[in-house]
């Protein structure tokens, strides 16, 4: 048998490995007719282990990585759809090819970013982790990553890879936490990240490394506020899921290009415990035992500059821009402790064997020095530096508070909370956030947070009108979602104004999506505070009004038969539905029935719903899809 047919059949991984030892010429060429017969190979485990056989081989890498990247990618598509396992582990040892720099990366990435519609399961659910490998490698590349991060926001919404995924997008925000350099933003990354990893491990009890994660985040968090019974708490949880990710992968199979995260987790605990020991230690009102409490501190805060959380990530200034702020402003406060310090600094510098590193001793005294320094305090700070503080002080102690409420309302709270209370009530919003994830959509939960947070950027989102414009919004969502999915059969079809339309038929109206619409929210919790057709508005009728005491919020209904693009419909339809809002609050919505053809299928609800601005006025734009054809018929 020939080289070619062994590649296609059970002894495969055998000759892979003799191939793979051989350096000689002949052995080379081979290879090269293995590599060829590889992709004819249909036993998964074969092909694998093959695959294991020639990567581990530098000059297999050297000499024929091309080619071998070449055919597995070869023909994947029909692959794809006849044996999804088999496609799976073809597309795995591409990224191995390109995270190893022996191909260039992106016929691969290519593949990773472009989804196969109406891709099985199998395939699916392997996808996820290959990108989040391919991430880890190019961490710091966002013409690479910007793609990857869109292809995993679309599998989270995949059933079979909606929890892999999502645990992915979270270590990606931890990236933006650990690659940041000014403190709020390191804190709202953080926060952010905990709350995602928290999803994933509401959603599957056995995603330990999201526990580990969503602990280590929590543990900084809760170092920066200097909350050390939350600290301890999360120090428990990590060392506990640590423990049980150790205890369930023991004796199993891992990939050696997988274990560089698992390898993160270890170092995360250790820096923990160390965070958890200096935060005792600062909080001692006096140091008994100097240099075992200096050293502690010392400790904690070398640590940071040197760990890698994360493959890909050579150093985390972001935890730096966390702890060290930290541990100074704890030192400055303590006089003792910055009594020892310096002399312990004056001791170390000329001693032969000292029992601290004198480097980070200076370091850690130059900073608190040089901040001295800056400080004049005969004088007052000015109020936009008070402002500063206060939401320095507000992201230290409540990052939760700070993504739910926004920097400025969240600081104005700072004034008059105790610490005690403002991490009080940090953890009721973060308590609040970790119960809504267990029973979190998809789809429904990042879009609205995305709108929110783009709401929050006018001056007027705050208050009353930020209550009463968010809870209309999410019940807008929840209309669009529901007329996404509801059947014909729960209208009838006549009245089903989405069905797909016949040449020359009569086109459904606006009025039938705004019935329909002012049917929802009159028979939910907006119920009595609902009007449709109300008059001497704007000079105007408004098609469906909703007040809240004297706030009223508009929703301009509209159709479109020849182009629903994003340009389009706020060009025709924006400054109408932005008029609404001169007299009142200064937001709004605009709904529009989309009846153009859609021959390749619907889009997402998520890509039909944006905040789009008018004349210093806010509205949503929310896009239901009609002349929809049954899936069936695609």
């Amino acid at each position: 048998m020939t080289a070619r047919e062994v590649a296609a059949g059970p002894q495969a991984p055998v000759l892979a490995a003799a191939l793979a030892a051989r350096q000689d010429a002949v052995g080379r060429e081979e290879v090269a007719e293995f590599i060829e017969g590889l992709p004819d190979q249909r036993s998964l485990l074969a092909l694998a282990a093959s695959v294991d056989e020639l990567l581990a081989a530098p000059t297999v890498l050297q000499v024929h990585g091309a080619r071998l990247h070449d055919a597995l990618l070869r023909d994947l598509g029909p692959v794809v759809q006849r044996h999804p396992l088999i496609a799976a582990s073809r597309l795995a040892g591409a990224v191995r090819l390109a995270i190893a720099d022996a191909v260039a990366p992106f016929a691969v990435l290519g593949r990773l970013a472009d989804l196969p519609p109406g891709a099985p399961e199998e395939f699916t659910e392997a996808l996820p982790r290959l990108v989040g490998a391919a991430m880890d490698r190019w961490a710091g590349e966002p013409a690479i990553t910007a793609p990857l991060r869109a292809a995993l926001d679309r599998l989270r919404h995949e059933e079979a890879a909606s929890v892999d995924a999502a645990f992915e997008l979270a270590c990606d925000e931890l990236r933006v936490a650990l690659t940041a350099t000014e403190m709020p933003a390191v804190l709202e990354a953080l926060s952010e990240a905990r709350s995602r990893f928290a999803t994933v491990d509401a959603a599957e009890q056995a995603r330990h490394d999201a526990r580990a994660h969503g602990a280590a985040c929590d543990a900084v968090l809760a170092f920066a506020a200097q909350d050390r019974g939350r600290l301890a708490g999360a120090a428990d949880r990590l060392t506990a899921a640590v423990d049980q990710r150790s205890a369930w992968l023991r004796g199993t199979h891992q990939p050696p290009w997988l274990r560089p995260r698992q390898a993160a987790e270890p170092a995360w605990l250790r820096l923990v415990l160390l965070l958890r020991t200096a935060s005792e230690r600062l909080a001692e009102t006096i140091w008994m035992d100097v240099w075992e409490a200096l050293g502690a501190v010392l400790e904690a805060y070398a640590q940071v500059r040197t760990l890698q959380p994360l493959p890909g990530a050579q150093a985390a200034p972001g935890l730096a821009a966390v702890v060290e702020p930290t541990i100074e402003n704890a030192i400055v406060r303590g006089r003792s402790r910055l009594a020892a310090l310096r002399r312990t600094v004056v001791e170390t510098s000329t001693a032969e064997n000292p029992p601290l590193p004198p480097r980070t001793a200076r370091l850690l005294l130059d900073r608190i020095e040089s901040a001295g320094a800056d400080r004049r305090p005969d004088q007052s700070p000015a109020g936009h530096e008070v402002d500063e503080l206060a939401a320095s002080r507000a992201h230290r102690m409540a990052p939760a508070l700070v993504r739910v409420l926004g920097e400025r309302d969240a600081a104005g709270l700072t004034g008059a909370l105790s610490d005690d209370d403002l991490r009080l009530l940090d953890g009721v919003v973060h308590s609040g956030e970790v119960a809504r994830s267990r029973t979190a959509h998809p789809v429904l939960d990042p879009l609205l947070e995305r709108l929110l947070a783009g709401l929050a950027e006018s001056p007027g989102f705050t208050g009353r009108v930020r209550a009463t414009f968010g809870l209309l919004l999410e019940q807008t969502l929840r209309f669009l979602l529901s007329r996404a999915d509801l059947t014909t059969a729960a209208w009838g079809r006549g009245e089903d104004y989405r069905r797909a339309l016949r040449d020359g038929e009569r086109r459904p109206r606006e009025s039938a999506l705004q019935r329909d619409y002012h049917q929802w929210l009159a028979t939910g919790q907006l119920g009595g505070l609902v009007a449709v057709e109300s008059g001497d508005v704007a000079r105007g009728r408004a098609d469906v009004a909703v007040s809240f005491g004297a706030l009223r919020y508009v929703t301009e209904v509209k159709r479109e038969l020849r182009d629903a693009s994003r340009e389009h419909l706020e060009a025709a339809h924006l400054p109408q539905a932005a008029e609404y809002a001169g007299a009142n609050a200064a937001f709004g919505q605009l709904l529009v029935l989309d009846l153009t053809p859609h021959p390749r299928g619907s889009p997402r609800v998520d890509e039909r719903v944006w905040l789009a601005r008018h004349g210093g006025r806010c509205v949503v734009v929310g896009v239901v899809t009609g002349n929809r054809p049954a899936p069936h018929r695609l």
